[in-house]
């Protein structure tokens, strides 16, 4: 199976959307590491405040159930994804938990296809690709 690791080079900045204890949380780590290139950034995930084809990577770990409307959190993901881009999903069951069948249709519907899965049915990574890079 391909490596669902993240890639080794990065662009100027890297964005990261959430809770401002999450955003403090990243930032404390990134520093501890000397990783000084991410820009915090508190947004909603259904309306992404960046140009179409921003990203080469996005990530939501035990994030989609959080949000109201998965559906355009993904439809937002396809938006702001360069063609080859990725999008890895990491879930485990809990409360907010998004079953992978679920995921697998609702990315469908939003323009995403399969690349990669890994896991249990109750915890797993799943690496999707804008449909259009699939082909």
């Amino acid at each position: 199976m391909p490596d669902l690791r993240p890639a080794q080079t990065v662009e100027s900045h890297l964005q990261r959307l959430g809770q401002p204890e999450m955003l403090d949380h990243v930032m404390r780590r990134a520093e501890r590491h000397g990783v000084a290139n991410i820009t915090p950034t508190r947004g909603d995930a259904r309306e992404l405040p960046y140009p179409d084809r921003t990203f080469d990577a996005m990530y939501l770990v035990t994030a989609l159930g959080e949000v109201p409307e998965p559906e355009r959190v993904l439809a937002e993901a396809v938006r702001v994804l360069t063609p080859g881009g990725r999008l890895v999903v990491g879930e485990f069951f809990d409360r907010h938990w998004i079953p992978f069948g679920t995921l697998h249709r609702l990315a469908g519907d939003s323009g995403l296809h399969l690349a990669a899965h890994r896991g249990s049915p109750l915890a797993y990574l799943a690496r999707f690709r804008p449909c259009a890079a699939a082909a």
